[in-house]
This record gives C-alpha cells, structure tokens and sequence, in this order.
C-alpha cells in the first residue's frame, strides 16, 4: 500500500511538473501581436457593380461605349485605386494608427477581432471602416472591404446602387 501511495505521489508530482513546464513555454504570436507595426501598401484590386451589371456591362450598356472603351476606363479606375491606396499604416499597440495613403495623412485608432477575422478602422475625421482579414502573418496582411451606395450614375434623376469591392494587400 506505501509502494502504491510513494508511486501515486511520483505520478502526481511529474503531471504537476509537465503543466508547468507547458505552461511556460512560449506561446504562439496572437493576431494582435503579428498585426501591430508598420504596412506598406503593395497591391489593389477591386471589382465594381452597379445594380446586378458589372461595371464593364453597365458602361457597354448605359453609355454605349465599345468593350474596349469600358475596358480602358477600367484600366484608368484601377490605376487611380492603386494611387490613392499608395503609403502606409502603422498600427501602434496601444489601438492607435497613423497612416498615409495618397498623401493624405490620418489619425485613429483600430481593433482586431477576438477571432482575429476582422478590422475595424476608426479614422479621427471618418467613420469606422470593416475589413475582412483574409491573410495576417508576420510579413503579410490582405484585407477586403465591400461598400454600398447609392449614387445617380448616369445622371436620369434614379439613384443606381454601386457594390465596390476592395482587396488590398499590404507588407511589413
């Protein structure tokens, strides 16, 4: 029975020693952790709809113009996208940014999701911007982020609903 308590006791204290040992180890990064530091701007993409049409069929249809036409406005939108995107953010750790992109700097501050799937970027002088997390790592991070609005297009008095999506990818 003493032989049983002394091994029982061994078994105890080598289980107790193993959690702490696990317990010290260190631990993976958390997504707060990796998301923190300065990004820069690498690429954008970005697809446009207006009502149930692609932009690409609303300008062949709306505005006549030719595919070629519609695909060089394109071209030039995408071009204007990747300037005003061109800079950088620093996500501090303490919540706060401070980012430049275009040329316009701005100011505020940013939470990560507890499941870290999602960033909410709340400027000083704009309101809070929702990005999906779609890649965070230690070198990389792509965000994307849809907006709605309502906009008269082709000038006929009805407002046409534009989706803009953005997909951005940014590097440490």
């Amino acid at each position: 029975m003493k032989k049983e308590l002394t091994s029982l006791r061994g078994f105890v204290l080598v289980l107790i020693a193993g959690m702490l040992l696990a317990s010290c180890s260190k631990k993976e990064s958390e997504p707060d952790d990796i998301i923190v530091g300065k990004w820069n701007f690498s690429n954008a993409t970005f697809n446009a709809r207006v009502g149930a049409r692609s932009l690409m069929e609303y300008l062949t249809d709306e505005f006549e113009f030719t595919s070629s036409e519609a695909q060089q406005y394109i071209v030039i939108l995408n071009a204007m996208l990747q300037q005003s995107f061109t800079g950088t953010i620093e996500l501090k750790s303490n919540s706060t940014y401070t980012s430049s992109f275009g040329g316009t700097p701005d100011t505020g501050t940013w939470n990560l999701s507890q499941s870290g799937d999602k960033l909410t970027v709340i400027s000083d002088s704009e309101g809070p911007a929702i990005y999906d997390v779609l890649e965070l790592n230690s070198n990389t991070l792509v965000l994307k982020i849809t907006e709605l609005m309502d906009i008269d297009l082709d000038g006929d008095g009805d407002e046409e609903t534009v989706t803009i999506t953005v997909e951005m990818t940014l590097s440490k």
